[in-house]
């Protein structure tokens, strides 16, 4: 992790906020998993004492997140897979696990893991292979569907916890359009600062390279949500008819990610929810991976002084408040970061893994990914889930 070392005009404009505030103290530039270094510039392995491969200086178009075309982010292939291909593992890309089962290798206890190519249209023949020792790391939406699929064929001894205290990071994603060109919104590394709002809420700007404004479409006016949802679809309509042109930009004209910055506000306030095996108008009404309220935890869609913050950047920039689709006119929370769904607990009543986030009742089977993070950390979570791999692995018995 470096610390940013280039701050840009949102940057400077939540700054303000903060000052205002008076938590100017808490604002600071990011600490980002890129490699910074000479804009342009591929050096040798600055990491691993050479042993890794090289990188190339950011230069600042903020594709982060869409993909970085440079050679400067710090993603997986480039550290714990390259690593772990370098030292003989075969990494099976483009593949979905569709099955996991007790098996037996060479008389021990392992499973068998079934897989199929997931980009084809034509899957063809499922393959398999076996393991004394399985890792799901599949992210919280896969390794859910996954397990809570396969705990009514192959692993029906998975605690009836699995999907339980799912979480949202108690997150809102909002923004401001800004109405002129003449700022380029769209450069620097795709988080860039963050300061903390209040005791409970911290706030990072958030951007898309210039070109990529897909995520237009899942944005709307910013409207509070506490009317019906009848109400916040006539205020949209009305909005749509006294600001024709603040629509037209926000949803068709181009240049949304040049103009827009996205506002990622985080709690760490816990709140809960479900995932089960289901049917509703999501899933097309086939059965997939369905949410439900915990009994006793609600989540809010409308994260608080989530509102009152986007508003006022959208005053000190000239820019068009916005929210989503889902929290301003359908009620439902936002998050990009989905927690949870494997808690920990002493035995399969209380959790679905252990301390060692071992598979209750399914020895050699670990989950290590989002699903076993135990709270709202009200921040980026990757390093904590980083943490938390890192001791899960130090935990498993080297091979002999």
């Amino acid at each position: 992790m470096e610390r940013n070392n280039k701050l840009w005009k949102a940057d400077n404009v939540l700054r303000e906020i903060a000052e205002a505030r008076g938590m100017g103290q808490t604002f600071r530039a990011t600490d980002v998993g890129v490699f910074l270094g000479e804009a342009g510039v591929t050096v040798p392995d600055p990491y691993f004492g050479g042993a890794g491969p090289e990188r190339t200086g950011c230069i600042h178009c903020g594709a982060c997140m869409v993909g970085c075309r440079y050679n400067s982010k710090n993603t997986l292939p480039k550290n714990y897979l390259y690593f772990a291909e370098k030292n003989g593992a075969k990494i099976l890309a483009e593949s979905e696990v569709t099955d996991v089962r007790p098996s037996t290798f060479d008389g021990e206890a392992a499973y068998e893991v079934t897989y199929q190519r997931s980009t084809r249209l034509f899957r063809g023949t499922p393959r398999r292979v076996q393991a004394r020792r399985v890792i799901l790391s599949a992210s919280v939406l896969g390794t859910m569907r996954l397990l809570l699929r396969l705990r009514d064929t192959s692993l029906p001894n998975l605690s009836p916890k699995l999907g339980h205290m799912v979480r949202t990071n108690s997150e809102a994603l909002l923004g401001s359009l800004a109405r002129k060109s003449d700022v380029n919104y769209s450069e620097g590394v795709c988080i860039s600062s963050i300061y903390n709002h209040d005791k409970a809420t911290r706030v990072e700007p958030v951007r898309y390279p210039d070109g990529s404004s897909l995520m237009r479409f899942l944005a709307a006016p910013l409207i509070d949500t506490d009317v019906s949802v009848p109400m916040r679809l006539l205020r949209f309509l009305g909005w749509i008819i006294t600001h024709p042109i603040d629509f037209a930009k926000a949803m068709f004209l181009p240049g949304w990610a040049h103009n827009t910055t996205i506002l990622l506000v985080m709690q760490n306030t816990d709140t809960r929810m479900r995932f089960r095996m289901g049917r509703s108008a999501f899933t097309l009404f086939r059965r997939g991976l369905v949410a439900e309220e915990e009994p006793g935890y609600k989540i809010s869609a409308q994260v608080a002084g989530s509102h009152e913050l986007t508003r006022d950047l959208a005053a000190r920039t000239n820019g068009i408040a916005l929210g989503s689709i889902g929290e301003n006119l359908l009620g439902l929370p936002t998050t990009a970061h989905i927690l949870g769904g494997a808690p920990i607990g002493r035995d399969a009543s209380e959790g679905v893994v252990d301390e060692n986030f071992q598979v209750h009742n399914y020895p050699g089977m670990y989950i290590i990914d989002g699903s076993i993070m135990p709270a709202n950390p009200g921040v980026n979570p990757s390093l904590t889930i980083t943490a938390l791999a890192e001791y899960a692995i130090n935990k498993i018995q080297k091979k002999s």
